[in-house]
């Protein structure tokens, strides 16, 4: 007997924890719970929540959404680094999924928000290139100004030359324009 229950517990542990189409209703009400968590502000349940999701549904059509929500449980608490991981692990495991496009704008902010700028500067500029013209592809232009700002704040040689080169070139531009 003791084989027999360790054999079955091996082969229990190594399947899904539930089949998510066993019971929608049980999948809906445990996603509902957990973004109704996020919503009213409670972001530690919603975390706990939509991680449960996950383990419980790990294949299900919202697992991806999931994922998403709570990567955004982690970025409103200030826990960039890791929304960062599961905002990225979103894209890897489900890099067709509706959240896509916002999940990669998101790991741009995150990114930004950790102070990683080449990296956040390639993420953004992604997201403007595989989503012209959009609400995200705006939103990540938005914040590429606003990394260009902090480059030029921070220091940073080529930021400051271009900067000189701008102020310059207005000077020049205004000179001219009182020379005539």
């Amino acid at each position: 007997p003791p084989a027999e229950v360790a054999t079955g517990a091996a082969t229990d542990s190594a399947a899904p924890a539930v089949d998510s189409t066993a019971d929608p209703a049980a999948e809906m009400r445990s996603y509902d719970e957990a973004f109704s968590a996020l919503k009213d502000g409670r972001y530690a349940e919603s975390a706990r929540r939509f991680q449960g999701f996950i383990d419980q549904y790990p294949n299900a059509d919202l697992t991806g959404n999931a994922y998403y929500w709570l990567g955004e449980s982690y970025y409103v608490t200030q826990n960039y680094r890791v929304a960062l991981d599961t905002f990225s692990a979103l894209l890897t495991r489900f890099p067709d999924n509706q959240k896509a496009p916002d999940a990669l704008l998101k790991v741009g902010y995150c990114q930004y928000e950790l102070k990683q700028w080449d990296a956040a500067q390639t993420t953004l500029n992604q997201v403007v290139e595989r989503y012209p013209d959009t609400t995200v592809s705006r939103l990540a232009q938005g914040r590429l100004r606003a990394l260009s700002l902090e480059n030029r704040r921070s220091g940073n040689p080529a930021s400051r030359l271009s900067m000189a080169v701008a102020n310059l070139s207005a000077r020049v531009q205004g000179e001219s324009e009182t020379a005539r």
